[in-house]
């Protein structure tokens, strides 16, 4: 077992109505932090169940949003009108529930360039904007992945210079997609993995009570920020000593 660099904070959650009042207070501290020292917050997002559970967060919290500024932490080389790519899924479930969030405030990867390319470009956007994320979201598959880092590429654990590299050959469809690395995620601010189900109740103990490397979320450990981690009754279950 490695040890962590900042102690990790658990938040447990027994309802849907807990977890998304969790992550909206998560939201707002960052946000009032990041704006407290400087005119834009930057937010990684990632996609699955947690744009249903953000756009909850965002909502009831009621979140002035003008000011942020969203990246994805992996995205699928799809077209943008895909229905597999995370951006148009945001951006569909965005244009009618929070309006007030404008097309101009995402940054997109351009799946319309050659796979390495895109990752390229993607890397030089972040590069452009952002020193250090203010707050990354991330989620945890059942077999450990986060962003599009997966168990059965160890290789892509182990680069150390690009921050978004391509993907191919992903045992999950689609097969190909860019990501952050850990270089990029490991120096956030704040890195917040949201998962919930119980069927992920023993790779969460797994990845954040083991620390077992064989899954990559274990492998998020923020240099100099704080990672947490909001679960619901299911995925926490076997977690009780740590909250």
């Amino acid at each position: 077992m490695s040890e962590r660099k900042s102690p990790l904070k658990v938040i447990p959650s027994a309802s849907e109505e807990q977890l998304v009042q969790a992550l909206g207070d998560l939201l707002k501290r960052c946000s009032q932090e990041a704006l407290s020292r400087k005119d834009k917050f930057s937010v990684g997002l990632s996609g699955g169940s947690l744009i249903q559970l953000l756009t909850k967060a965002l909502k009831s919290g009621n979140l002035k949003t003008a000011d942020w500024v969203f990246f994805f932490c992996d995205e699928r080389y799809v077209p943008l009108d895909d229905n597999d790519s995370t951006y148009g899924a945001y951006r569909a479930e965005w244009l009618t529930q929070l309006p007030c969030i404008q097309e101009s405030q995402f940054v997109r990867a351009d799946t319309s360039k050659p796979l390495d390319a895109c990752a390229a470009d993607y890397e030089a956007k972040v590069k452009s904007q952002v020193d250090q994320f203010d707050l990354l979201l991330l989620g945890m598959g059942p077999d450990g992945h986060t962003c599009s880092l997966f168990p059965e590429q160890p290789a892509t654990l182990q680069e150390t210079k690009c921050l978004v590299i391509p993907i191919r050959n992903s045992p999950k469809p689609p097969p190909e997609r860019i990501t952050f690395t850990l270089p990029l995620i490991n120096n956030a601010r704040n890195v917040a993995f949201v998962v919930t189900g119980a069927g992920k109740a023993s790779v969460v103990k797994s990845v954040f009570v083991d620390l077992d490397k064989k899954f990559p979320a274990a492998w998020v450990n923020p240099t100099k920020g704080q990672l947490t981690l909001i679960v619901d009754a299911g995925a926490g279950e076997e977690i009780t000593a740590l909250n």
